[in-house]
């Protein structure tokens, strides 16, 4: 009798049980050493972009004791105080993140093992940690310092436990269960979905396994002490800042209303004009708006909230653009293209060579996996537990954003899923089941084509241009900059208004101002750069003495985002030249302004 192949696999992984995983392992840890080694010829390693610039200096103000706050946290936190960990026993520097992030990549493919053994056998786990081992956006995200690599960790660590405890009951394996999602929530706020649902897949199965009443309380109690132990920390000190237990970010109702907001056509991330882009102060600036539309200064949970609503009310007065928008964003969360907010690989690797490599990508494992869940759903529960958890997970990026990053845990399901699929293909064919053969076979092919349907934004690169770009102009080549700039520019893309604002700085400072204002004349008032664009055009008009120009300039910018600090302070310096109590009226609102971002 022929053996399936992960059964071979099985009989092989018990001939040479002591090197298999070990083997993949090391393969693992050398990809990922490689990438980095790689990465590290590049002008990438040493500059830190955004969110890892914020929880590096948030990470090293909690290393040296400087850290305070007078606010809920912004940002989820474990990962701002592991990175701290770190630099207390070594030293501030980044590497060692990188390293930390190498160390649970490598973690996250022995989970893929483990779970991929749980779900059907040993050679299953085998061929899903090897897959796991080669994907190369699981390398990429080992070797820069975002939280990523920790939240694919922390996720895998979740669905490894609910599996096992699925095949069988553990009190232990429950606890760690909960106490896993709880510091997987502290990475990926979205993850709170997650925590009343596991506990309920452990409780239906022992329920239908006929186990006492005893037992049912006894798992959940279990489950809810590990939840509360790994959360707590946390939640103590939101309890003692405000009187209240936050269990997610208090800035949640603005990524709400930054996903869904009509000003954004695409289904991915853009900001809006009232607040910079910047992690730094753009929770300050949706702090300041907010209070503006309210009439009065919020609190940060009141203006989450109150952004939540602003959402709440553009789905009523316009739900069929909201429905296309959701459309739009569960096509981008099947599509094949890996967006970024920060990094596009492929752009990278026209730098780093290593990922020129033939290495695994989405397209090839999403549709198999897919495929994979739907022909095993209603055969095996634990498929069906999988199948709920990437759907709930699913359901928060497309609330909020799928990009690839935030995308990235669903691969701990679909790698072993897309295993299983394809050996129940296999089998199939062996065994002449031709009608089971198509089904796979047509839902795999069906899920191919999806990846590749159109969708506003994707394909959009300008913004690896513009940071490429960045990068060369912070250190000090402002020249080779321009090139980049400029092509992001041509392409004519929402974040080409980037391009276009700093190639009209670039030709300022070169003295050609024609040229700097046709590039601020391409970017338009609905743009989120609109108010950098008055802010410049104020600055122009100053140098050329052209007062009323710039006060008209800098007022147009505060129109459209009002905690623009710098814009305010020029403009109260050419008042106080000019118009003395108007110079005093706009010194008061500053000082109202500046008092939001001492709060964080």
């Amino acid at each position: 009798m022929k053996l399936k192949l992960t059964d071979r696999l099985a009989c092989a992984y018990d001939r040479y049980s002591h090197i298999a995983v070990p083997t993949i392992l090391f393969l693992a840890l050398l990809l990922r050493t490689a990438a980095l080694l790689s990465l590290s010829k590049t002008v990438y390693f040493d500059f830190l972009l955004w969110d890892e610039r914020v929880y590096h200096v948030w990470a090293m103000k909690i290393a040296d004791g400087t850290y305070q706050s007078l606010s809920f946290y912004g940002f989820a936190p474990l990962p701002a105080y592991i990175m701290a960990f770190v630099y207390k026993i070594f030293s501030p520097d980044i590497l060692y993140v990188r390293i930390l992030n190498i160390i649970f990549g490598v973690l996250a493919c022995y989970l893929v093992y483990l779970i991929g053994k749980e779900m059907a056998n040993r050679g299953t786990g085998l061929v899903a940690c090897l897959i796991a081992c080669l994907y190369e956006p699981f390398i990429f995200y080992s070797i820069v310092p975002l939280k990523t690599s920790m939240s694919v960790f922390l996720f895998a660590l979740s669905v490894y436990f609910l599996v096992a405890v699925l095949n069988k009951h553990s009190m232990i394996k429950v606890f760690l269960m909960g106490a896993a999602i709880a510091l997987m929530l502290k990475v990926r706020p979205n993850c709170v979905i997650l925590i009343p649902f596991l506990p309920l897949i452990i409780l239906l199965h022992i329920y239908k396994g006929k186990s006492s009443l005893k037992m049912i309380i006894a798992t959940l109690l279990i489950y809810i002490a590990g939840l509360c132990i790994a959360i707590s920390p946390f939640m103590i000190r939101n309890y003692q800042l405000s009187g209240k237990f936050a269990p997610v970010p208090a800035h949640s109702g603005f990524a709400l209303y930054l996903g869904n907001n009509l000003g954004n056509s695409t289904p991915y991330y853009r900001p809006v004009p009232f607040a910079s882009s910047s992690p730094f102060i753009q929770g300050s600036q949706f702090m300041i708006e907010s209070s503006r539309r309210a009439g009065k200064k919020l609190s940060t949970r009141e203006a989450s909230s109150l952004w939540t609503h602003e959402t709440i009310k553009i789905a009523l007065e316009q739900p069929a653009a909201v429905m296309w928008k959701i459309c739009q964003k569960t096509l981008a969360l099947f599509n094949k293209f890996e967006a970024g907010d920060h990094y596009h690989i492929g752009f990278i690797s026209d730098f780093a060579k290593f990922f020129k490599l033939p290495l695994l990508s989405l397209w090839l494992i999403l549709p198999l996996g897919i495929a994979g869940i739907a022909i095993n759903i209603f055969r095996s529960k634990k498929m069906l537990s999988l199948c709920a958890i990437f759907f709930l997970y699913g359901l928060t990026l497309i609330v909020s954003f799928p990009t690839s990053r935030f995308r990235l845990p669903l691969l701990i399901i679909l790698i072993p899923s897309a295993v299983v699929g394809v050996n129940n293909l296999l089998s199939s064919v062996k065994s002449r089941q031709l009608k089971k053969s198509a089904v796979y076979s047509a839902m795999a092919i069906g899920f191919f084509i999806v990846e590749f349907l159109p969708v506003n934004g994707t394909g959009d690169m300008t913004a690896y241009y513009n940071t490429h770009a960045l990068i060369l102009s912070s250190k000090g080549l402002k020249d080779e900059a321009i090139p980049y700039w400029e092509i992001s520019s041509s392409m004519n893309k929402p974040f080409s208004s980037f391009a276009n604002l700093s190639l009209a700085e670039a030709y300022l400072r070169m003295r050609d101002r024609e040229k700097a204002l046709a590039y601020l004349d391409k970017i338009p008032d609905s743009s989120f750069a609109a108010a950098d664009k008055y802010a410049l055009k104020g600055d122009f008009f100053a140098i050329q003495r052209q007062i009323q120009k710039a006060i008209s300039a800098y007022e147009r910018s505060l129109e459209i985002n009002s905690g623009g600090i710098k814009v305010r302070q020029k403009l109260i310096r050419i008042y106080r030249k000019t118009d003395k109590k108007r110079a005093l009226q706009e010194y008061k609102k500053l000082q109202y302004i500046a008092s939001f971002y001492k709060r964080h």
